[in-house]
């Protein structure tokens, strides 16, 4: 055992004879003599270096340069400092270290502090700082710069500063982030950093960061942990991500990005480049909404669960290309293409296609029902119901880009409308929105049309027309205005023109004007029964009694033809034909959508016998094919059977002109010969001679 105790104290011996070679050495290497050059190259690079304290040596656990106090600040702002740091613990090589050369490998940040503002006018408080770095670099040559030491204060052995960095840590920084004109703030604390090989030019190293982040549009904190391989061009001039993948949680929020490829220029005047395969998701996606405090409340407890979202982007600044897109959103796929452009005017060229969505699903949920509430509960009176406040439009907001826009879907319910495979093809042109296509399966009938939004003014203009065929009436009734009172059933079809202009909501309702006209060959009106309403006029008019039977809540009509227009809330049907059994119907009326009431004049005439096989006959043939009125008027929400009545004011003309008929057919030509030498005897009564 004697000859381990020998080789013991050999090592001993060897290593504190190397320490104090080594402390000799840094004993004789005044470091502080470096800083005026340190503070000159920086200045050379556009940046105001300030060192308060004094350089010294680390020597545990590894050998650097240590400089305390450090701060950066723009050359033209000193006293406005972007980057402050307690110390800057800068790593030296050991060989070049016993010739007297520094050389530096790794440099590691405590408590770096980084300010980043902007201004009202959206200039960075960072952009002197890049700018006067970037002219700098496209003068200077790529080889490391060079610290000359003044004569007479120089040894033998000391001759320049290398920096060949090896190694960048970072631990426990603060990065700070506002912008006055759109008043955010946020906040990256707790940063950790560690990048290994960032020579430019050599191979891929190793990044791993973690921060906490905090702002003023997060309701709480969020964690971000990076990790990947890096590498970087000579000259600083490109960035190879091989790949990167960014995490981030939030309590149960998490979500992953992930990115591969690169970035490059061929010169500090040209653009960067870009070539990335780009892949995120998020799952769950709702907490992420709480967490950025939207306030998001949507129907469904399956709807914001998953989202993900895989392309390939390649571009500039100015345009990029995203291609493939894929996304998906819970169960629903998309596939398609995209294109960002940033030139004169902002674009987007967007293409997609997906499978079925239920928009309900994502709407915020019904209001609770007011049953619900105990029964203990006061009741007051219900206030009257307030207009709504009229909503102004974005006009500014939809101007200033361009877009074409490319959407469709297997199927797509919104508003409990379910749509069949529905398309969407839509151009913008600063402010003016042009849709080109609207097509869909519509329950069972074919919707399409097309129109223009022009929000280039102070008021909006806009016009529409399109078309609806063989639309199953009862679907398309209980999706856009259910009633428990009036019905509709059958097919139909509906054309229409439409304009109106306006700054907010309420001038577009007011100002609306539109042309329809219906059309169909089946048509069931409930709980309406004209042809009751036709035989009660025929008891009138022939003193007759109504037959005794069973009149089903509801009109059949035929070759229903309708001319429809509005004017604001209120619809105007000027003209309507229709058949119903032996009755042919004509007639006009009106519906107020805001008070939710219709008054309608209508004619029946008899075309036959009877009106139908079990219904009423005519005895008297003047009453056949001959326009009998007929008034139907109420609210919606109390129409019933009894809302279509005979219409007494017109009624009275008819009764009046069938006894002038009768006395006519009674007294024949003497009631005209009466009536002649009457007239005869007005006139010589003022004839004057």
């Amino acid at each position: 055992m004697a000859w381990i105790k020998r080789t013991a104290t050999a090592l001993l011996i060897v290593l504190l004879l190397l320490a104090g070679a080594v402390a000799w050495l840094l004993a004789g290497i005044d470091v502080n003599r470096y800083k005026p050059q340190f503070e000159q190259l920086a200045a050379k690079h556009g940046i105001a270096l300030a060192l308060d304290g004094d350089i010294g040596w680390q020597l545990w656990p590894d050998l650097a340069l240590q400089l305390d106090g450090v701060q950066l600040a723009p050359l033209a702002q000193p006293d406005q400092p972007l980057v402050k740091a307690d110390r800057i613990a800068v790593g030296v090589a050991l060989m070049p270290l016993l010739k007297k050369r520094i050389k530096a490998q790794e440099i590691l940040l405590q408590k770096p502090q980084i300010q980043l503002t902007v201004d009202k006018d959206g200039r960075g408080n960072w952009q002197q700082l890049t700018q006067a770095v970037e002219k700098q670099q496209s003068r200077a040559a790529e080889e490391p710069p060079k610290l000359e030491v003044p004569a007479g204060k120089s040894g033998p052995g000391d001759r320049q500063l290398q920096l060949a960095l090896d190694k960048l840590r970072i631990e426990d920084g603060r990065v700070s982030y506002s912008d006055a004109g759109k008043e955010t703030q946020y906040t990256v604390e707790k940063l950790r950093l560690t990048a290994d090989n960032l020579v430019p030019g050599g191979e891929p190293g190793q990044v791993s960061a973690n921060a906490l982040v905090s702002g003023s549009a997060l309701q709480q904190a969020v964690t971000l942990e990076l990790n990947g391989t890096l590498a970087l061009d000579e000259g600083i001039r490109g960035l190879r991500l091989q790949p990167l993948q960014l995490s981030v949680s939030s309590g149960p929020a998490a979500a992953l990005v992930s990115l591969r490829g690169h970035l490059r220029r061929n010169g500090p005047d040209a653009p960067w480049r870009m070539q990335l395969n780009l892949k995120a998701e998020a799952e769950p996606l709702r907490p992420w909404l709480d967490i950025m405090g939207t306030g998001l409340s949507v129907r469904s407890d399956t709807a914001l669960q998953k989202f993900s979202l895989e392309t390939s982007i390649e571009g500039t600044g100015r345009k990029l290309d995203l291609t493939p897109l894929q996304l998906q959103l819970d169960d629903t796929q998309f596939t398609g293409s995209a294109q960002l452009r940033n030139a004169d005017m902002p674009g987007l060229d967007l293409t997609l296609r997906g499978g079925a969505l239920i928009v309900d699903n994502y709407l915020p949920p019904p209001p609770a029902d007011a049953s619900a509430e105990p029964a203990e509960a006061p009741v007051e009176p219900a206030p009257a119901a307030a207009e709504p406040e009229p909503i102004p439009l974005p006009l500014t907001a939809m101007r200033g880009f361009n877009a074409n826009i490319d959407l469709g879907m297997e199927q797509l319910q919104a508003f409990e409308i379910q749509l069949d495979k529905p398309q969407l093809q839509l151009t913008v042109d600063n402010g003016l929105y042009r849709l080109q296509k609207l097509s869909a399966g519509l329950y069972g009938g074919e919707l399409n049309t097309n129109g223009t939004f022009n929000a280039r003014a102070q008021s909006a203009e806009t016009s529409v027309s399109g078309g609806l065929t063989g639309v199953e009436l009862a679907r398309l009734q209980q999706a856009l205005f259910p009633s428990e009172r009036v019905k509709l059933s059958g097919s139909a079809s509906v054309n229409w023109t439409a304009q109106t202009h306006g700054a907010d909501t309420a001038q577009l309702q007011e100002q609306l004007r539109a042309a329809i006209q219906v059309s169909s060959d089946q048509l069931a009106l409930a709980p309406f029964n004209l042809e009751r309403g036709m035989c009660q006029l025929v008891s009138l008019v022939e003193k007759s009694p109504l037959p005794q039977r069973e009149w089903p809540a509801q009109t059949r009509l035929q070759d229903l033809r309708a001319n429809i227009a509005v004017e604001g809330t209120q619809v105007q049907v000027r003209e309507v034909q229709a058949g119903i059994e032996n009755i042919a119907m004509t007639g006009d009326g009106s519906l107020d959508l805001h008070k939710g009431e219709f008054d309608f004049a209508l004619g029946l005439a008899l075309t036959g016998q009877k009106t139908s096989a079990d219904g009423c006959s005519v005895q008297n043939d003047r009453w056949r094919n001959r326009p009998l009125p007929l008034r139907c008027k109420g609210s919606l929400d109390d129409a019933g059977i009894g809302s279509c009545k005979p219409d007494s004011r017109r009624l009275d003309d008819l009764a009046r002109e069938e006894l002038k008929y009768k006395a006519e057919k009674k007294y024949g030509r003497k009631v005209q010969e009466k009536v002649d030498e009457l007239k005869d005897r007005l006139k010589g009564l003022f004839r004057r001679d």
